[in-house]
């Protein structure tokens, strides 16, 4: 008989009591976590905790099966979808159905259906070892009775000392260790760094341990931390529990691991992509913006319509090649990997305001830059930042002469930035919707020049650095667009 199986239930509450007696009746001291919806247990559940998972069909959409099958698969959880006879199928390798009949009788099947598929899965995923450090014989033979003898699908071996634990480690591959915390030759500590070494999860079992031991032993690395019952080794009942938790925390990371290494990956090739597009085709477009201004010095005599031709041919071989420039700044922020430096910001606003000192010039702006911090960043982009922001505050500024100012000021543990002009503004319901690529919102007009990728990049730029912008603005009242990063 199975004992303390950790089982999750998606069903509303009158499957929940029916599945509660039917479970209770054949398992020792399961436990049951139940939920109502979907939206329910996503919010709240952690998979690597459980040893099976139960759904009603009704409950669960097909975007269930899609977020959750892969972990499933990872983990060798099975899942079992409580389904009406007329509903889809989604039965897989992962997934596995019990059609509900009139009458209820199918849920006497359940107890069946969950040893089954616990039994096959642990067929499939074979067998995980399982390390013990222990050197007193009491507890040794708790781990043997009440452990190896109940737990046939871990494979187990026991050593009595640190010593032999690394040679141990040096011989074998183990998927966990679990530790006594004083020992002949050191205490758990001393386990934790063999773990650590060796890349194992480790649980410590004590029996005179105190919270803060627990907090300092978390801290060291311990993946658990375990009290021991002295007298019943009851606390080997609990173990499993926290075994195969550790284990599937650990399959979890994994996978997450993966995950990121693809992604790395993918960027990557969205880079390279994004180089060689911005490359392959500046090219052409300078080309032909050569071949237009060369028409239009030797056609003295070209007509009023083709004059306008050939102007409208330069605006758009110009937007070409800032829509190419955006995109292509666009792919790169995620994948610059310069080290974080001290930066002053004074300086990286001074920078960017010499690179749009032309524009500066052709409107006379007023630009005030106050003292500012340093703080811990990518000095190209936070000049990037800056002058993408400094930029937009020039670029729309009505029939105003543009005034900006770029300050900051501190805010609990954050350092905000503030840069305000008084310009056209801009409506309270597009203050989200200015930070989407390709939005512009003036663009009808053709008054303004810009793809729409300037604030898109900025917020890209502050995400990477784990900060975050928004604006302040009213229609014809200017625009201070803030942005908060961690003070140095």
């Amino acid at each position: 008989m199975m004992n303390n199986l950790r089982i999750t239930v998606i069903a509303n509450q009158q499957e929940q009591i029916l599945i509660n007696n039917e479970l209770n009746a054949a398992f020792q001291q399961p436990q049951i976590t139940y939920y109502a919806s979907q939206d329910e247990f996503e919010k709240s559940v952690k998979l690597y905790n459980n040893d099976f998972l139960i759904a009603q069909d009704a409950l669960v959409n097909r975007g269930f099966y899609t977020q959750f099958s892969p972990f499933l698969e990872l983990t060798k959880i099975p899942l079992l979808i409580l389904k009406d006879a007329d509903s889809q199928s989604f039965k897989n390798h992962v997934v596995r159905e019990l059609v509900k009949d009139p009458d209820g009788d199918y849920l006497k099947q359940l107890p069946i259906h969950v040893s089954q598929l616990i039994n096959e899965q642990l067929t499939l995923s074979g067998q995980n070892k399982i390390l013990f450090l222990e050197d007193e014989e009491i507890d040794i033979t708790f781990i043997k009775r009440k452990f190896i003898k109940l737990n046939p699908q871990y494979e187990c071996d026991v050593v009595s000392s640190i010593e032999e634990l690394r040679a141990q480690v040096g011989k074998k591959k183990y998927d966990l260790i679990v530790s006594d915390f004083n020992l002949p030759d050191g205490t758990a500590f001393d386990s934790i760094a063999i773990a650590k070494a060796a890349d194992i999860p480790i649980v410590i079992a004590t029996g005179q341990g105190s919270e803060k031991t627990a907090v300092e032993l978390m801290k060291a690395g311990a993946a658990d931390y375990l009290i021991k019952d002295k007298n019943m080794g009851e606390h080997m009942l609990i173990l499993p529990s926290i075994v195969k938790s550790v284990l599937n925390y650990k399959k979890l990371e994994a996978y997450n691991s993966g995950l990121l290494e693809m992604l790395r990956l993918k960027n990557q090739d969205l880079e390279r992509f994004a180089h060689i597009i911005a490359h392959d085709l500046r090219s052409p477009i300078a080309s032909c913006v050569l071949l237009i201004n060369t028409l239009q010095m030797l056609g003295e005599d070209l007509s009023e319509d083709l004059q306008e031709t050939m102007q409208m041919l330069t605006q758009v071989s110009y937007n070409m090649t800032n829509t190419i420039e955006g995109i292509y700044q666009y792919t790169v922020t995620d994948s610059q990997t310069d080290a974080f430096v001290k930066v002053d910001m004074k300086k990286a606003a001074e920078e960017a305001l010499g690179n749009l000192q032309n524009k500066v010039n052709e409107c006379g702006a007023v630009v005030t830059i106050e003292g500012m911090p340093e703080i811990d960043a990518n000095y190209v982009q936070m000049v990037q930042l800056f002058q993408n922001l400094m930029g937009n505050g020039i670029k729309y500024r009505g029939n105003k002469t543009p005034e900006l100012t770029v300050r900051s000021f501190e805010q609990g543990n954050e350092q905000i930035f503030a840069v305000s002009d008084n310009g056209i503004g801009i409506a309270k319901e597009n203050h989200k919707k200015i930070f989407e690529i390709f939005s512009r919102l003036h663009n009808s007009s053709g008054q303004y020049e810009g793809v729409g990728m300037g604030l898109t990049i900025v917020k890209r730029i502050l995400e990477r650095h784990q900060g975050r912008i928004w604006v302040e603005s009213d229609l014809g009242e200017g625009t201070t667009f803030f942005f908060a990063l961690k003070a140095a």
